[in-house]
């Protein structure tokens, strides 16, 4: 036995840790995506419901459905905007300026303003989410294969 004192770090430094971070890292990542595919395909359904309106709707409703658009746009603004500029899509590109036009603007007076309004802000989410999906695409057109630690790389179509 030795008179020193043991670390208790010590067990937490060593191979196994690496692994145990890799493995922890690969859930988050996991995780996140679930997350992003969640909200994007929940963004994706209120799009199309906002588009598909074709009466005037209930004040009461649109309102709830103008407030569910203002939240995702937001949300998938932070997305496009996490894009390189010099690798963001023109779709994103020109998504981004008309959201920042329509939150300066706000819904426009008259009986068909506020519809009009929750209309432009489905057309903005689907173009931001149109150009989050072309910039995933081009980063996995990239990433032939993924390299892993002691053993042989995966191509991209066993992910």
């Amino acid at each position: 036995m030795s008179d020193q004192p043991q670390d208790p770090t010590a067990a937490e430094t060593g191979p196994g840790a690496l692994a145990d971070e890799a493995l922890g890292a690969a859930l988050l990542l996991q995780a996140a995506t679930a997350l992003e595919e969640h909200v994007e395909a929940s963004a994706f359904t209120l799009v199309r419901r906002a588009l598909a309106i074709r009466q005037r709707p209930d004040p009461q409703e649109l309102a709830h459905l103008t407030d569910q658009l203002l939240t995702h746009c937001a949300s998938l603004a932070a997305g496009v905007e996490y894009i390189p500029a010099e690798q963001r899509p023109a779709r994103g590109a020109g998504a981004l300026r008309d959201w920042a036009q329509l939150q300066a603007d706000g819904p426009a007076d008259g009986p068909f303003g506020p519809w009009s309004y929750a209309r432009q802000l489905a057309l903005v989410a689907r173009n931001m989410l149109q150009a989050l999906q072309a910039h995933r695409d081009v980063g996995a057109a990239r990433d032939f294969y993924v390299g892993r630690p002691n053993l042989p790389p995966l191509a991209p179509s066993s992910r």
